[in-house]
């Protein structure tokens, strides 16, 4: 193997760092990728697959396989991969090139997944893009689920004998594009396995250190501004791990301390209707059975909202049907009911 370029050495020690991630490497006006990455993406893109080594006296096996896409255009191709449950972590350069003495300084701006996309041409506006975090221990589950386009973040808990039916029942209302898993949660790999075979998310499984109870905690008490304790989660262990594991992983997506998540919504059995993943099918709550298409189910006759918000809230009732219904007070005048 020839020796490798500053720049590729450069390369290699980012790629190390963010290894279950397709490196959109940014080199002037295109992100480039290499080795497996590159095969991938000339695979999944349609791209041509080039080499960056143009010698003829170099072997096949020291040429290193390269493809790209303009960095302008950059945000299509990403959402491509993203569907197809990739996670591409953007590496940009920090200085300009025009003034930067000897490499160029690069870094991680920012990592796309499936249950992160921010940007409105990669998500259905009218749907809720879930991030889910479920953390199981001694027979109880917490649940967390949070859509970083809109801030939205809940969190509830469950247990008893039928703890694993309720856990996959609360997944099923949510239909998380992402989630990650620990503590007994992720152990047998069942629950994976139901993730990946029923709603084709994306799933993590979550190290020790992720769910630390105290560095989880503290993580709660910064985004929140408020501990635990204050927010109802004081017998709720499983659930302030969740919430934890989930709000440092998101930071460590994003690359920001996430200021517009700013509430946390714990909801309990009682709130809504409980539907087992059998009455959803069978109902055809959001989409029907045989196409799998919105057009012919519940959500589709009822569906009148104007706004994109008023569409992801609709949605989440016909999924998640509040037992009581909202105070008449939040909706004071028929024109601004009409205008949801």
């Amino acid at each position: 193997m020839a020796e490798l370029t500053p720049m590729m050495q450069q390369y290699y020690a980012v790629k190390e760092r963010n290894p279950d991630c397709l490196l959109f490497f940014r080199l002037g006006d295109f992100y480039e990728m290499f080795e497996e990455d590159a095969r991938i993406a000339s695979r999944e893109l349609d791209l041509t697959l080039t080499s960056r080594d143009h010698a003829k006296d170099k072997s096949a096996e020291d040429k290193i396989p390269m493809c790209g896409v303009p960095y302008h255009s950059s945000e299509s191709y990403i959402a491509r991969l993203v569907a197809k449950g990739y996670k591409v972590a953007i590496c940009e350069q920090m200085e300009d090139p025009a003034l930067a003495k000897g490499l160029v300084k690069r870094d991680i701006i920012r990592i796309v997944t499936p249950g992160s996309v921010t940007e409105s041409s990669m998500l259905v506006e009218s749907k809720n893009n879930y991030y889910a975090c479920v953390y199981g221990a001694a027979g109880t589950y917490g649940l967390c689920f949070c859509d970083v386009s809109t801030g939205a973040f809940s969190a509830t808990q469950v247990s008893g004998a039928d703890a694993m039916q309720d856990a996959q029942n609360e997944l099923g209302s949510f239909l998380p594009s992402e989630a990650l898993l620990g503590g007994t949660a992720a152990e047998d790999g069942a629950l994976a396995d139901f993730l990946r075979d029923r709603f084709h998310t994306c799933v993590n499984i979550g190290t020790d250190a992720q769910f630390d109870p105290a560095l989880c905690a503290a993580a709660v008490t910064a985004q929140f501004g408020q501990s635990p304790e204050a927010l109802g989660l004081a017998n709720m262990p499983c659930v302030i791990a969740a919430a934890g594991a989930l709000l440092t992983t998101l930071r460590d997506l994003q690359k920001n301390e996430l200021p517009h998540i700013r509430a946390l919504e714990l909801y309990i059995a009682g709130k809504f209707m409980q539907l087992d993943l059998a009455a959803r099918r069978n109902l055809e709550l959001t989409e029907t059975m045989r196409a799998k298409e919105k057009r012919g189910s519940l959500l589709w006759v009822l569906d009148k909202t104007k706004t994109a918000m008023g569409g992801r809230l609709l949605r989440a009732w016909v999924e998640r049907p509040p037992l009581r219904p909202p105070p008449t007070a939040r909706f004071p005048a028929p024109r601004r009911s009409r205008a949801v």
